[in-house]
């Protein structure tokens, strides 16, 4: 089970001592839980001073480290390598402002309770249980949770792929750029019998009939980014670019702001930023 996970361990450190405010392994994974805050602490304050670029990962050999950082405080995962960093960093994201208001009293500031906290980890015990749910969900193979997410990209595609084509096109252009969809997507369609049952037309692209209890969600993730690649570049090369800028500006971005959380979640933001800007 523990090769699978796609979270390995967790640190909260105080960035200025290296201190422990939560540790976790979930795997046995062959590091000393207390010994590697002070370097990562160390390692994020080098990266911090001396790259022009704001760098947020670093690669070993077997897995790969992903934080999230304020002023005092380096949220830290190790993460296997096949995990998905989007959807790792919002989780660190998430959690980072729950423990700013949650585990910081309301008339005091973070700074002034680090100073006072004696180094005892169990003062923290809420929220490491808070993270340990957190994780526990993204985990979980429960198929009630799978549909769930299923259904959630599928609403949130059909979203994307509705904004993409109320660009506006002549009949004739509109009917040349259906033609080269269906042409695109082709390799999508034989991905998966489910993913041959996506509808292409002049009234658009539709998806939410799709059955999801019959395709592997890492399959329809899989389809559905290769679909949204296909609808842009067939829409980008087909119409004006007016038209395409106009689209973007007034159909898409207002969408993307709207479930900015929910792209979030299931690293569909990096696909539209990706495909679309």
């Amino acid at each position: 089970m523990s090769g699978r996970r796609a979270v390995q361990g967790i640190w909260l450190i105080e960035r200025g001592s290296g201190r422990n405010l939560v540790a976790k392994a979930y795997t046995e994974i062959d590091i000393d839980m207390d010994l590697i805050a002070p370097f990562l602490a160390a390692t994020h304050t080098f990266i911090d001073r001396a790259s022009s670029e704001e760098l947020q990962t670093i690669d070993t050999e077997s897995n790969r480290y992903v934080w999230v950082a304020n002023e005092f405080l380096l949220f830290v995962m190790v993460v296997s390598k096949g995990a998905r960093l989007g959807h790792m960093r919002f989780i660190l994201e998430y959690a980072l402002a729950e423990f700013m208001r949650n585990e910081v009293p309301k008339n005091s500031d973070v700074s002034a309770m680090l100073k006072r906290w004696h180094g005892t980890t169990s003062t923290f015990k809420h929220f490491e249980e808070y993270v340990d749910e957190l994780i526990s969900q993204y985990e979980s193979t429960d198929e009630s949770l799978t549909a769930g997410k299923a259904m959630d990209c599928l609403a949130v595609y059909s979203h994307l792929f509705r904004a993409i084509l109320r660009v506006k096109a002549p009949k004739k252009t509109r009917t040349k750029l259906t033609k080269k969809i269906r042409e695109l997507a082709q390799p999508v369609l034989e991905l998966d019998p489910v993913l041959s049952e996506i509808q292409i037309d002049d009234n658009g692209v539709e998806i939410l009939h799709l059955d999801i209890s019959k395709i592997h969600y890492r399959t329809l993730r899989q389809g559905l980014e290769m679909l949204l690649q296909v609808v842009t570049e067939a829409t980008r090369e087909t119409v004006t670019q007016a038209a395409f800028r106009k689209m973007i500006f007034d159909k898409a971005m207002p969408y993307v702001k709207r479930d900015i959380e929910r792209l979030q979640l299931y690293c569909i933001l990096d696909d539209v930023v990706r495909y679309l800007f």
